[in-house]
């Protein structure tokens, strides 16, 4: 009877079914591997978000580092260079379509930083910048690369629309010398009059729908364990059935 269930049919089913199950399970365990990410990044978010504020000197002295410094709240006293405005494309927020206007700004002690003054809807035009010295106060953002399937970027000098916040890409068309990491704004003081730009919202801090697929998806795999196991038993009990009919004839 065993024999039955050797057959070259029968061997792809096993290996079908098996692979199958091999498959399920690590989906489960790699939504577990992101929700543990989330809630390490969750972490990291509340501790850097709750530093006191700090000048940029102060949170970034000389070497900027992703893992401490990004998400640290500083201030910057020094003015935008509007000429250089580039825009990052493809954003939503609140369910509508636009663009991040983006602006280097320059500190009194000639530190440049990208800063991401918000979000613009696309019916609208670039607000207009806020000229002459200012203080800004934002987050530290580390700049953003490409994804193996992510939209390409055009390395063409006098490109001022971008995919991301690509800081090394956008620098070409920005000149001089560019901190590594943007500014995700916070707040201008003065405060300008239009409420656009539209402030980027932080990430949620929950932590996702990653367990309710994990438990989905070794759900799924026990469903394809039992539907092998049912299958492999009625193929004996038929085979068991033919050899009793023969044995009996």
């Amino acid at each position: 009877m065993v024999r039955k269930l050797l057959s070259p049919r029968w061997i792809l089913i096993h290996i079908g079914a098996a692979s199958l199950i091999l498959l399920m399970l690590n989906l489960g365990l790699w939504q577990l591997h992101r929700l543990d990410a989330k809630k390490s990044f969750n972490s990291v978010l509340r501790a850097h978000t709750s530093t006191p504020l700090q000048t940029l000197d102060q949170a970034v002295p000389t070497k900027w580092n992703k893992a401490a410094n990004e998400w640290v709240r500083v201030r910057i006293t020094g003015s935008y260079d509007s000429s250089k405005a580039v825009t990052v494309i493809n954003r939503s927020q609140d369910g509508s379509a636009g663009y991040d206007s983006t602006v280097p700004f320059t500190s009194l002690n000639n530190r440049t930083i990208l800063v991401n003054r918000g979000f613009v809807p696309l019916a609208m035009p670039t607000p207009s910048v806020p000229t002459g010295q200012l203080e800004i106060v934002g987050y530290l953002r580390a700049s953003q690369s490409r994804s193996a399937l992510g939209p390409i970027d055009s390395t063409d000098t006098g490109n001022t629309e971008f995919q991301r916040f690509d800081v090394p890409l956008i620098s070409t068309y920005v000149g001089g010398t560019v901190e590594p990491m943007f500014l995700q704004l916070i707040t201008e003081i003065p405060k300008p009059n239009s409420q656009w730009p539209a402030k980027v919202p932080l990430p949620p801090l929950d932590e996702g729908p990653h367990l309710s697929y994990a438990f989905q998806w070794f759900f799924f795999s026990m469903v394809a364990l039992a539907a092998w196991v049912v299958v492999v038993r009625r193929k004996l009990s038929q085979v068991n059935a033919s050899v009793q009919a023969q044995t009996s004839a």
